[in-house]
């Protein structure tokens, strides 16, 4: 059969030598990016060479309940050498960041400012409600990809907007750890539909993994996070685009891990590519944080502002405890970043060691640095 003869055929010298080629160009890649990452005792050893510190929440600063040991310190003496903001990827608004941390220790005065991945959610869905109202009110009927900025999320909300005035979303958010108040805003612009009866849905918005919202000011339907999989995996077969407003797959809770809406982004993705295996979902699902450009740019431009010039790119650290969102996220964004392995994955460092876990995770994301690691967040 031509399989068989396929698996007898030789591989040509030619062949050998290019895939041989292209592995040690992999292993080069890797190497030279293991040993660019820097094993440091803590922040005060690296603090001096930066003017900017991107600091992430969970896992760093605090676990979600309290602070880490050493780290109130380290954000007093951080504060005194340069400017501290807190990026996170809470889908959670910002206005109210900076205080939580205040009642963890923290003083509001170290932290210049905040930008969550729950901001970029929310300005996203009202420019994509702007762009609707520009084209109704010009008195045009624009074909959606003629709008700015056009995706097939945006274009989603355009089209709701157009047609009624509102775009329809199913919400999924929280329920024990407190639902997401969506705010008069964004319910001028969307209508919170129930996401079990609903088939005329114009996108989906994952502020959480518990529960169904159906409008604010009304108690969010607990479910189970089995039938909120099956919801999205089926959304995702109907190519439903979501806004994920905390890309994170997971984020520490005490000692626990819990499961994070990146997660269901995840499950959208992998469902959507199975049913149309030629097809990408990365345009269907809109990531508001980490590691998408759209939250460091948003506040790097904050940053600007504050400073009243341009910044420098190579006078900004990122202090994170995520591989796949931290770090990536500041690499792309061309920044240096700082790994504390004592974070989400704890738990593999403690098993495969810190040059292990940072090593594995480099060959599957050569486009990745990490600049420096330390254990914990502390002077």
């Amino acid at each position: 059969s031509p399989n068989m003869l396929r698996r007898a055929r030789a591989p040509s010298r030619l062949s050998s030598r290019v895939r041989a080629r292209d592995a040690q160009r992999r292993d080069n890649t890797i190497a030279r990016a293991s040993s660019s990452s820097m094993d440091v005792p803590s922040l005060a050893s690296v603090a001096d060479k930066y003017d900017v510190f991107l600091l992430d929440q969970f896992g760093v600063l605090h676990d979600g309940k309290n602070p880490y040991p050493g780290a109130i310190d380290a954000a007093r003496a951080l504060a005194s050498m340069g400017k501290s903001y807190i990026i996170s990827n809470s889908s959670r608004e910002s206005s109210g960041t900076i205080e939580k941390l205040t009642t963890m220790g923290f003083n509001a005065a170290w932290f210049a400012g905040a930008k969550t991945s729950g901001d970029c959610a929310k300005a996203f869905i009202l420019a994509a409600a702007a762009d609707a109202v520009d084209v109704v009110s010009n008195g045009t009927s624009l074909p959606t990809s003629d709008v700015k900025s056009s995706c097939p999320v945006r274009d989603a909300i355009v089209r709701g907007v157009e047609r009624r005035g509102k775009a329809k979303c199913a919400h999924v958010t929280w329920s024990a750890r407190g639902a997401i108040t969506l705010g008069d805003d964004v319910n001028a612009v969307i209508d919170v539909v129930d996401a079990a009866s609903d088939d005329d849905i114009d996108f989906i918005l994952i502020h959480g993994t518990e529960a169904f919202g159906r409008g604010d000011g009304a108690d969010a339907i607990e479910t189970p996070i089995d039938d909120i999989k099956a919801f999205v995996e089926r959304s995702a077969r109907r190519r439903v685009p979501v806004v994920v407003a905390n890309p994170d797959f997971v984020t520490v809770s005490g000692d626990a891990l819990v499961t994070m809406p990146g997660t269901l982004g995840k499950w959208y993705t992998d469902a959507f590519e199975c049913a149309d295996a030629a097809s990408s979902a990365s345009s269907y699902v809109r990531l508001m944080g980490k590691p998408d450009a759209i939250i460091y740019d948003a506040l790097l431009r904050d940053v600007e502002q504050t400073a009243g010039t341009s910044v420098d790119k190579t006078r900004v650290l990122a202090v994170g405890d995520s591989l796949e969102h931290d770090i990536v996220g500041a690499s792309r964004a061309g920044i240096d970043a700082l790994f504390i392995r004592d974070g989400i994955h704890a738990a593999d460092v403690a098993r495969d060691g810190a040059d292990g876990v940072v090593d594995a995770f480099l060959a599957r994301n050569v486009e990745a640095r990490v600049k420096f690691h330390t254990a914990k967040f502390q002077w």
